[in-house]
């Protein structure tokens, strides 16, 4: 990467972060270029020739979110993880993302970059399940479906009670708890392939 496109990410990045203070202040509607740039420190022109308005912004911004998120996730698929390991995977993502995932689940729930993540993490808790556990005869993939949203909603609301409380609760004791918790449904429902 040579100095002009340094410079180039380096002023996205000082963007990007100015809109997420200001959107802690005030809805996206009244956040206006000239206030962003003069908290940036840059020019109009310089924010034009990276964004065409703030909505642009916003985009770049979820993206940047979800492709963090599909790092994680292809990390996840391809090694062999326990389960306790994958949910700290996925706490540590929302962790290194909580102030912007703050902002959309409880400021700006408008925005369906949470439900992209939800829906990425139930397609990982599938696949990953299904590496462990086969289903019973009696259970067909529309029940098992079911009971994939089911527990993912329980880790939603997981997930969110702790991001209102500023990820204070330590993520080892978090996995623990909500694998413990997944562990007894599975157990309980799937059967357990014999490796």
């Amino acid at each position: 990467m040579n100095k002009s496109d340094r410079r180039a990410k380096k002023t996205q990045s000082s963007i990007k972060q100015i809109l997420i203070h200001l959107l802690k202040q005030k809805e996206l509607e009244k956040i206006m270029v000239t206030e962003l740039c003069e908290l940036a420190d840059i020019n109009r022109s310089t924010f034009y020739s990276h964004y065409c308005d703030i909505y642009e912004l916003l985009d770049d911004i979820e993206k940047s979110c979800l492709q963090e998120m599909d790092e994680h996730i292809e990390y996840i698929a391809n090694h062999t993880l326990e389960p306790e390991q994958v949910t700290e995977m996925i706490l540590s993502y929302i962790y290194n993302t909580k102030e912007l995932l703050t902002l959309f689940i409880f400021k700006m729930n408008e925005h369906t970059i949470w439900e992209e993540i939800n829906q990425k993490i139930i397609r990982l808790f599938k696949m990953k399940t299904l590496q462990i556990y086969q289903l019973p005869k009696y259970m067909d993939e529309e029940e098992f479906n079911d009971l994939i949203l089911f527990l993912v909603s329980g880790y939603y609301a997981i997930y969110k009670k702790w991001l209102s409380h500023n990820c204070e609760e330590d993520i080892k004791i978090i996995a623990k708890r909500t694998t413990r918790l997944s562990h007894i449904c599975f157990e309980k429902l799937l059967i357990r392939k014999i490796t």
